[in-house]
């Protein structure tokens, strides 16, 4: 099973970036753009995980929901990874209570690794990916993609997921196991 952990958007915030999406469509850029619906703010990638082990992710991540209170997040600048050079993947950034944010990654990564899953070598960096590049680009496109992000879209994060993706012609396709709710965090 190929896994990973991540919180929903809200339905409005999935209409913006869909409607960038349509924008990003007369740039001058070559964009395979990712399906709304499978937008999300990912706090771990675990890749392929046998399905016997489903049962100990599931307990380490009750244990994670309780680092953290519901917090809120806005949607914060764009850009490219990698930074420099031939763009690869499209991101809009996130702002508002990182820390909140990187307190719960860090507690779910911390109950992966603790029961034998991989640890992650890359700093996290939270963003929501709007689509992976296939060619270089042919011409100015940084400026339309901020133009398009507009003002900020507030959201609350109130509870994460754990979801098995499923690759197809058309794409992955993200079907939700278990969702945690968030009931920690300081008092």
């Amino acid at each position: 099973m190929r896994l990973f952990v991540a919180a929903d958007l809200p339905r409005d915030l999935r209409d913006r970036l869909a409607a960038i999406q349509v924008q990003g469509r007369t740039w001058p850029l070559p964009v395979r753009w990712v399906r709304p619906e499978g937008i999300h703010l990912t706090f771990k990638f675990l890749g392929e995980v046998a399905p016997d082990r489903v049962g100990a992710i599931h307990e380490a991540l009750e244990s994670a929901r309780h680092s953290t209170a519901p917090f809120f997040l806005t949607t914060a600048g764009t850009g490219s990874f990698p930074e420099h050079g031939q763009p690869q993947v499209l991101w809009i950034g996130i702002g508002g209570d990182l820390e909140s944010s990187a307190r719960l990654q860090t507690a779910i990564e911390s109950a992966l690794v603790g029961i034998g899953l991989e640890p992650e070598d890359r700093p996290y960096r939270p963003h929501l990916t709007l689509g992976r590049v296939k060619g270089p680009p042919r011409g100015e496109w940084r400026s339309s993609l901020a133009a398009a992000a507009g003002a900020p879209v507030r959201f609350e994060v109130d509870d994460f997921v754990l979801y098995e993706s499923r690759h197809s012609p058309g794409g992955s396709t993200y079907f939700p196991l278990r969702r945690f709710v968030l009931d920690g965090g300081p008092s």
